[in-house]
Order: structure tokens, then C-alpha cells, then sequence
């Protein structure tokens, strides 16, 4: 399976991390147009399946007289061929996605193929149409690109073989891929298609991911099935599958909710202004003693003028000795301004949130004017979502219909 994508990790809602994705730790392998590629554990487990099923079934019968090292040779060079059309199906969506303005952390190649890593939702329902389609047509290309090699060797067993075994599972992983069912290309598909004529993304999601979820519901009932005649492989292989994608639906209803209220937040409705901050030649011990202390900071702003000099946090008050505390001054151990990323009041959470990500901070500089007005942290982000979530509040702050079974809790 191929052509899902996510948003990186933004039930936190934090920076994307790379390589990790939503499938926990990966193992980065070499990047692509400044794009971290990685394989995730499970990964592994579906190559060896996949080779030894060509191995043992596909090859032996299509390629007959062959030793058995030949028959898993071909397997292994078949299988990576394949993950290689998942990769170039994965590249296709990133590709597109970056020429649109949406930014890609990495894709992670894992048990089910193969997945996209977005940090952000398009923004318009074009974008969303362009940057879902394009995955399945780049597995057409590959299957049709198959088929013309396989005809094209037609009096070389093996090769004739790989390719027209790289023909149908890429054909086939197109069709896959277009069944109408979120978070599948083809569900997005859908959602860009209803997004258009509702002019509402949170509409157009939640029936997006209901149909995804009813065709999850209907994978796991076949799978069933299955087991139940006999096919106990086929089966397992087809619940499996569908209970990954009516997970992934609910966690894409989750992503989408939130990313309506990260974009239409400010910064304002969640900061808590507090302009006050240190000198630069203040001793570290002081800095300790009457701001860190005192206020439970994890960090503090380094002010000149009433505009933002530098910021210090505790990672920075750590590294140095306890002895040279009474003498260190901050000017000496703090990030300087110019090279702080900084916003405005009236940023969006979600620019704000992206802003936190560049570097994965903890907190980022509220700037007006030129001004520094106080410190924006992922708690007090993550705090404003629960108040909302628990009062059954709208973006906007009235009793809305998004209540907490919507609202992801971080």
C-alpha cells in the first residue's frame, strides 16, 4: 500500500522530527531533493514476506527449470524494485506538495508501503486535487513503463518476469490507492472534490473520513471472511490493512480539526504578555535565583530597550559549572536576537507553531513593533486547545459543534 500522507506529527502539536514520522523511531537512509527517506522496523518484516512469496510462488511458476538461489535472487532484486515504485509514488506526492508551498519533513517506507510526511494541509482544494492524484498516476506510469519492458523481453524468461510482476502490483497499487476512502490518495481526492463544492474543509473532511472509514470497516469484515474459508494469509494480511486505515482516518479527522484551529488562532488570543526580561550582563546565579526560581521559567528573555536582545534556557544555564554561575553573564551563554525566530501577535498558531518547528524550540519571541511583548510556548498553545476542547468552544471562542470527541488531545 502507498500514497498515504500525514501531517508530521501534529498532535503534539509540535515540529515535525525527522526521520520519525508517525510511526515512532526509523532509520534514516539518504535523502531525495533535501527530502529524509527512512525505513521504519515493520518495513523489514513485509520485504522478507514479499520475498519469499515471490520466491517460493511467483517465480517458480513463471520462470520453471530455475535453481532455488535464482528463484530468491530474483525475489530480493524484485522487491526492491517494487519499494522503489513505492518510494518514486511517495516522491511524486512530496514533489508536488513542495512546488504548492507545503513543505515535506521525510517519507517512511513501513509495513503497509509507504508514507508522506506533510507539515501542513494544502491550503486550497486544487492543491489538495494535485498533490493526491499524482501519486497513482506516477504508479501508472511505472506499471505501463513495466508492461512495455516485459513485452520488450519477451525472450528472456526472468526479466520478462520481474517487469511483468512490477506491471500488475503497481497497476494495482493505483487502483488501491484511488478507492474514495481517507486518508487513501483517492479519499483525498474526494475531500479536494468536496472541499470545492461545500467550500468547507471540516465538512468535506469529516465525510472524507467517514467513507474511509466505512471502507476500513468493510476490509476488516473481508478479511474475516477470508480466515474463515480457509485463507488464513489473505485474510490477516486484508484485516490488517483495514484496521491501519480506519486508524489512520480517525488520527486524520483528529490532524484536520486541529490545523482548522492552528490557522484561524492568533497568537494573541493565546499569549500571556509579559514584556519583562533581563539584562545581558546579569550573573547567571542571579538569573537563577530571582527568574528562574521564582517564576518556574525554562526560559527568560534578554531585553535592551524594550526590544529583544538574546533568550536563555535552562539547556543553556546547564552548561555552566556551578562554581562559574556567580561571575558567567547571560550575554555570554544566551542565543542572540539575530538569529532568534520571532512572530507577531497577529500570526496565526499554525505559523507560530511552524516557527516553533524550524528548530524544534520550546518557546518563540513575541515581537510588536520592534517590540518584544512576551514568550509563546508549546504549553500555553497546548493549554488554550484543552480550555477550548473542555468548554466545547469554537476557534472563535463561542459553543461550537466541535466538542472534545473532535478536538485531539495532546
Amino acid at each position: 500500500m502507498g500514497g498515504v500522507t500525514s501531517l508530521a506529527r501534529r498532535d503534539r502539536p509540535p515540529a515535525p522530527r525527522r526521520p520519525a514520522g508517525p510511526f515512532g523511531s526509523s532509520i534514516r537512509l539518504f535523502s531525495v531533493a533535501g527530502i529524509d527517506i527512512a525505513v521504519h522496523a515493520s518495513w523489514i518484516l513485509i520485504a522478507i514476506l514479499v520475498t519469499w512469496s515471490l520466491a517460493t510462488g511467483v517465480f517458480p511458476a513463471t520462470v520453471p527449470g530455475a535453481s532455488t538461489a535464482t528463484y530468491w535472487l530474483l525475489g530480493a532484486v524484485t522487491a526492491l524494485l517494487f519499494f522503489a515504485s513505492v518510494l518514486a509514488h511517495e516522491l511524486a506526492h512530496s514533489l508536488v506538495a513542495r512546488s504548492r508551498g507545503v513543505e515535506v519533513s521525510s517519507i517512511t517506507l513501513f509495513l503497509f508501503g509507504g508514507v508522506s510526511n506533510l507539515t501542513a494541509e494544502a491550503r486550497a482544494p486544487g492543491e489538495e486535487f494535485q498533490i493526491a492524484i499524482v501519486g497513482p498516476l506516477t504508479s501508472f506510469a511505472i506499471a505501463l513503463l513495466a508492461f512495455l519492458v516485459a513485452l520488450a523481453v519477451r525472450g528472456n524468461t526472468a526479466a520478462q518476469a520481474i517487469a511483468g510482476y512490477l506491471a500488475f502490483i503497481n497497476a494495482a497499487l493505483g487502483v488501491f490507492n484511488l478507492v474514495p476512502g481517507f486518508p487513501l490518495d483517492g479519499g483525498r481526492v474526494l475531500r479536494s472534490v468536496l472541499w470545492r463544492t461545500l467550500h468547507d474543509l471540516s465538512r468535506a473532511t469529516r465525510i472524507a473520513t467517514t467513507i474511509g472509514q466505512l471502507v476500513a470497516w468493510a476490509m476488516i469484515a473481508s478479511g474475516v471472511w477470508l480466515v474463515l474459508t480457509g485463507d488464513i494469509i489473505g485474510g490477516v494480511w486484508t484485516a490488517a490493512i483495514g484496521w491501519f486505515l480506519e486508524t489512520a482516518a480517525g488520527s486524520s479527522l483528529q490532524h484536520a480539526v486541529l490545523e482548522t484551529r492552528l490557522r484561524r488562532l492568533r497568537v494573541s488570543d493565546v499569549l500571556r504578555q509579559d514584556p519583562s526580561g533581563v539584562t545581558a550582563d546579569t550573573a547567571v546565579d542571579d538569573l537563577i535565583d530571582r527568574w528562574v526560581l521564582p517564576g518556574a521559567r525554562r526560559a527568560v528573555a534578554v531585553v535592551e530597550d524594550g526590544r529583544i536582545a538574546g533568550l536563555v534556557t535552562l539547556a543553556d544555564i546547564a552548561r555552566v559549572p556551578p562554581d562559574r554561575r556567580s561571575w558567567t553573564r547571560v550575554w555570554s551563554i544566551m542565543t542572540p536576537g539575530e538569529r532568534l525566530v520571532t512572530v507577531a501577535p497577529g500570526t496565526t498558531l499554525q505559523a507560530a507553531i511552524a516557527a516553533l518547528g524550524s528548530g524544534e524550540y520550546e518557546q518563540v519571541p513575541v515581537v510588536d513593533g520592534g517590540r518584544f511583548v512576551g514568550l509563546l510556548t508549546r504549553a500555553d498553545v497546548l493549554r488554550e486547545l484543552q480550555i477550548r476542547d473542555a468548554l466545547g468552544l469554537d476557534e472563535k471562542g463561542q459553543i461550537g459543534q466541535t466538542g472534545a470527541a473532535e478536538a485531539p488531545r495532546p
